[in-house]
């Protein structure tokens, strides 16, 4: 694949990746470039605002962010779930003001002509395999937070490739923006169908975590990203039946994420980067701990033990996403 001239955004730190003019710049041009975002986009994008009352659910196609009464000259910490490819342009397109995007493709950066369209809009890298460049990006977020302009992110890492979570863990971002500037999280939720050309997506009210140790803000936004979530599932989403679910369903849930990924064109093997969730070593997944018994030799003693475990490492092997796009990509 041909590469393209955005290869020195790379190695741009807090102070060369954008100037202060061209922030200033990208205050009035966030509204033009929305037009042909939404041309571009391969589907209908719907705004909605969801209240409950009395434990019912009410849902609202709105026009724009103004039922949320954000403040026009306050920048927000947006943060939005990721599971589908162009949730992007649907934060983007239904936005009402300018707001930097953190994006984490390299690949993508290097070989996609439509990142330039990103660039214009305004766009942050980080390179989530290197921990100088993710403590950077930081600080570039926080810089044009301070600047008045606002910024967008997905602190899932990565696309939300889970059958059984509704959000997967947050990274510690939005967190340690909203410390170091103060400013207010947006939760945003966006759901599409497989399938669908409708993208629904909603925006929660701004919450300051001010005072919030960090668990309590990762805790927090992510229950209420989870609840924007299921909202638009149980509105929009085609409701299963326990019979639905037959033995291939989750083989035939991993083929629809790689078709997913596969809208996008790759130049090599990716998915290490692509393909991340947030870990606590402090609260692994069962998965994660199973992987640490890979190496222990099963012995009359403990094969009462180890059996078992190692049983469901095997199902644990045969249905690692990350593995599986490695193997059945098309290169």
């Amino acid at each position: 694949m041909k590469t393209i001239g955005l290869k020195k955004l790379k190695t741009a730190d807090e102070k060369t990746f954008t100037t202060n003019l061209g922030i200033k710049i990208r205050r009035f041009m966030y509204k033009p470039l929305q037009v042909p975002l939404r041309l571009a986009t391969d589907g209908q994008i719907i705004l909605e605002s969801i209240e409950v009352v009395d434990g019912r659910s009410i849902v609202r196609v709105e026009k724009d962010l103004s039922y949320l009464g954000l403040n026009k000259n306050e920048p927000y910490i947006f943060v939005s779930t990721h599971s589908f490819t162009e949730d992007m342009n649907s934060v983007l397109a239904t936005l009402d003001r300018s707001a930097y995007l953190l994006m984490g493709s390299t690949d993508q950066l290097e070989h996609n002509p439509g990142i330039y369209a990103v660039r214009a809009w305004g766009m942050i890298y980080v390179n989530r395999e290197d921990e100088f460049s993710r403590k950077n990006s930081i600080k570039k977020m926080a810089r044009v937070l301070d600047a008045g302009t606002s910024v967008i992110l997905f602190p899932e890492g990565g696309y939300n490739n889970t059958e059984n979570k509704i959000v997967g863990e947050l990274f510690n971002s939005p967190w340690i923006l909203s410390e170091m500037t103060k400013a207010k999280v947006v939760p945003i939720a966006s759901f599409r169908e497989p399938g669908s050309k409708s993208m629904y997506i909603t925006y929660g009210a701004p919450v300051d975590y001010t005072g919030y140790s960090k668990e309590e803000c990762k805790s927090d936004l992510r229950d209420r990203l989870a609840s924007l979530m299921y909202e638009l599932w149980y509105h929009h989403a085609s409701h299963l039946k326990r019979s639905d679910i037959t033995p291939h369903s989750r083989m035939d849930f991993m083929e629809e994420r790689k078709r997913e990924y596969l809208k996008n064109s790759w130049s090599h093997d990716v998915w290490d980067e692509e393909i991340v969730e947030y870990y606590d070593p402090m609260n692994p997944t069962p998965e994660q701990v199973r992987a640490t018994f890979d190496n222990v030799k099963i012995t009359s003693q403990n094969a009462h033990i180890m059996g078992p475990i190692l049983v469901k490492r095997l199902e644990d092997q045969k249905y690692n996403f990350k593995q599986y796009m490695k193997d059945t990509w098309d290169k």
